[in-house]
């Protein structure tokens, strides 16, 4: 396999290589206003060298007439047959005015293919020293793709004028006398004619008597090949750079930025220049002109301003001199002093005005972290910049302690810290600390210093410290630490329920089942609760009493029957109103309690269904009533305890009920030497 060679400027852009399976016909059309233009190539010299004898066949198929599908496509050969090279006598009238007819016709005909002058130097450095054929068939079609007419008189294109509106058509070119070469088709119609692009992206560099012009040179790469350079000095009348098209020798390299370049040397720099540029295509077309950019040559002062010294004084100013030519005194404006935080950063000025002839200057605004530069003005043309020097003043002063220090921990962990920025010029950051119990020596959650005023941290949720503890410290940019901020202390999301507390004893007594317990001692105890169920079918839970925070440890369940069975269990609820965990439970059979002989009278509710509430009124011929107990079931749900009433009321309203409810209430007395009435019920829907 020979050497692959790149067809850098080549209409299809493909590589050509040796090798007659793989050599095939590519095809591209223009579609004018009344015309097709075709232009095709072959993919490898030797198949370029066998059609030059041989020819092309070109065939065309109407497929579409008036938006119809034709059933049978109507075939017409162009060209008389066989379309090949014009004879070399057809050639002879353009070779002196035609550099491109000159070098397909010597590719063609010449018995040695050697270019001379101009053409010599610019297209043997692309193909550096190929073969003869090579060269041949890669300067044939280079030069073809600059001028269509003489494509067309080598037989390599055709401009097909028995077209018609309406109609749609396949051209196929085909290889005579060739049957390895593939070949080649496309599909069009007068129906995709499209006008030429402007050019895009035209920009200039305007130096010392040279402007530097650059355009897109990818975007249009499908409808251009190169370009012809306008140039005016009034911007009316533009006139054509003398030479060749302009086109992009480096096509194939995809490194670059996509944009072609052209250097044009200025006459004069005080004239304003104006440039534009038009891409031509493959056949010959001129495009519409890009939009006009103007400007003229700048004078480059050849004079750079060097510092020799930059230190600060004992009283804390900048002392700088530098360096600088004094032929350069009567091409400037003066100098400026300009400093930034970085030694790539944006420079600002701080002093200008400084005059020609002063070659040093004080400066007391220093920062922490300064870099400086001395830029000499010149009337025309660009500033021009001494290298930066670094200048440190000494600091010993640490930043303010950071104010404003809040936060909030959420339920999955995550920490928010925020605090107020410091206002100090030399302010690096932050440091973040966090401590887990009060009074230890915090730690630095990162490494590295925080520029931001918001940190959000991990907390640990499922261990036993109920807060964390956290600090900001502040540092300048000479690491100096500010003192560390207040304490700020977290209360962590509670997740862990609170220790259980254990029933430890209970007693049957003629009032009732009295149970002994031990108290949870978590601290954060909002509740203990005592539930009760009674033995049977369907039963459950049923919480009879609750007592604030963990000091009560002991109840007297007097609602219970003789020769009952009922089963207690007791639980903490802590102020998260998280349930600690269920501990065994205890069993009481009531066989020693005995009720007295006391009867309630009457029991009586009134419903009032407009402002939905019940009152309950009751009477009873006792003496010695402590208080009366009323339970309360709602839509056959198990009984609790609803009020505790003094003995002396006989009445009560209930205004939590509902439409379409059933409310059971049951009723009885308490005596202050012990005891109780027997229960009276009440139903109602």
């Amino acid at each position: 396999m020979k050497r692959i060679i790149f067809i850098l400027c080549c209409l299809w852009h493909v590589c050509v290589v040796y090798g007659q399976d793989s050599a095939r016909i590519f095809v591209k059309v223009r579609v004018q206003k009344e015309a097709v233009l075709l232009r095709w190539a072959v993919s490898t010299p030797l198949a370029w060298k066998q059609t030059n004898r041989s020819g092309f066949r070109l065939e065309r198929y109407t497929v579409v007439r008036d938006g119809e599908l034709l059933e049978k496509p109507e075939k017409v050969v162009l060209g008389d047959g066989i379309i090949k090279a014009k004879p070399l006598e057809a050639w002879l009238p353009f070779l002196e005015s035609n550099d491109n007819a000159g070098i397909i016709a010597q590719a063609l005909y010449g018995e040695d293919f050697q270019l001379t002058g101009e053409d010599a130097q610019g297209f043997a450095r692309i193909v550096n020293l190929a073969q003869e054929l090579e060269q041949r068939f890669t300067f044939s079609l280079y030069a073809a793709d600059q001028d269509f007419e003489m494509a067309c008189m080598a037989g390599w294109g055709w401009r097909d004028m028995t077209v018609k509106k309406g109609e749609r058509y396949l051209y196929r070119v085909v290889p005579e006398d060739n049957a390895h070469l593939l070949s080649g088709s496309v599909y069009t119609s007068l129906e995709e004619f499209r006008r030429l692009p402007r050019p895009l992206g035209l920009e200039g560099i305007w130096n010392d008597g040279a402007v530097m012009l650059s355009w897109n040179y990818d975007a249009l790469s499908g409808f251009y090949n190169s370009y012809y350079i306008e140039k005016s000095t009034d911007g009316k009348v533009f006139r054509r750079l003398a030479g060749r098209p302009v086109s992009n020798l480096n096509d194939g390299d995809r490194t670059t930025s996509g944009r072609i370049v052209y250097l044009d040397s200025l006459a004069d720099n005080s004239q304003v220049y104006y440039y534009r540029v038009r891409g031509i295509n493959t056949f010959g077309e001129i495009g519409p002109p890009s939009d006009t950019i103007s400007g003229h040559g700048i004078r480059v002062l050849p004079y750079v301003p060097v510092i020799r010294r930059a230190a600060v004084d004992e009283e804390g100013f900048l002392d700088v001199v530098w360096e600088f030519d004094s032929l350069g005194n009567e091409l400037i404006e003066g100098f400026e002093l300009r400093r930034s935080d970085k030694a790539e950063g944006r420079y600002e000025t701080v002093m200008k005005g400084i005059k020609p002839g002063v070659r040093g200057l004080k400066y007391d605004g220093l920062e922490s972290s300064n870099y400086f530069v001395i830029a000499a003005v010149p009337f025309e043309g660009e500033v021009r910049m001494s290298y930066p020097v670094l200048v440190q003043p000494l600091d010993t002063v640490p930043p303010a302690t950071p104010q404003g220090l809040a936060g909030s921990i959420d339920s999955l962990g995550n920490a928010v810290l925020v605090w107020k920025r410091n206002g100090e010029s030399d302010l690096l950051g932050y440091k973040v600390l966090r401590a887990n119990l009060r009074g230890e020596e915090p730690y630095a959650l990162t490494d590295r210093v925080w520029t931001d005023t918001v940190y959000t941290d991990r907390v640990e949720l499922d261990n036993l410290n109920r807060s964390v503890f956290y600090y900001v410290v502040a540092l300048d940019k000479r690491y100096n630490h500010s003192p560390l901020s207040g304490c700020l202390e977290l209360r962590k999301p509670d997740v862990i329920p609170p220790l259980s507390p254990l029933i430890d004893g209970y007693q049957v007594t003629p009032q009732g089942i009295e149970i002994h317990w031990v108290a949870s001692p978590d601290e954060d105890v909002a509740e203990h609760q005592l539930f009760r169920r009674k033995a049977g079918r369907d039963t459950a839970d049923v919480l009879i009493a609750s007592f604030p925070g963990n000091a009560a440890d002991r109840y007297v369940d007097t609602a219970v029957e003789a020769d009952g069975r009922y089963t207690y269990s007791v639980f903490a609820v802590d102020s998260g109103a998280l349930r600690s965990l269920p501990t065994p439970s205890v069993t009481v059979y009531a066989s020693r309690i005995k009720f007295g002989t006391a009867v309630i009278d009457r029991f009586d509710a009134v419903v009032d269904k407009v402002n939905l509430l019940v009152k309950l009124t009751w009477s009873a011929n006792l003496s010695g009533v402590k208080s009366y107990e009323i339970y309360r079931s709602e839509n056959a749900l198990p009984m609790t305890l609803w009020k505790i009433l003094p003995g002396w009321q006989q009445e009560v309203t209930d205004t939590d009920i509902a439409v379409g409810m059933k409310y059971e209430y049951m009723l009885r007395a308490l005596f202050e030497k012990g005891g109780n009435s027997q229960i009276k019920r009440l139903v109602i829907q």
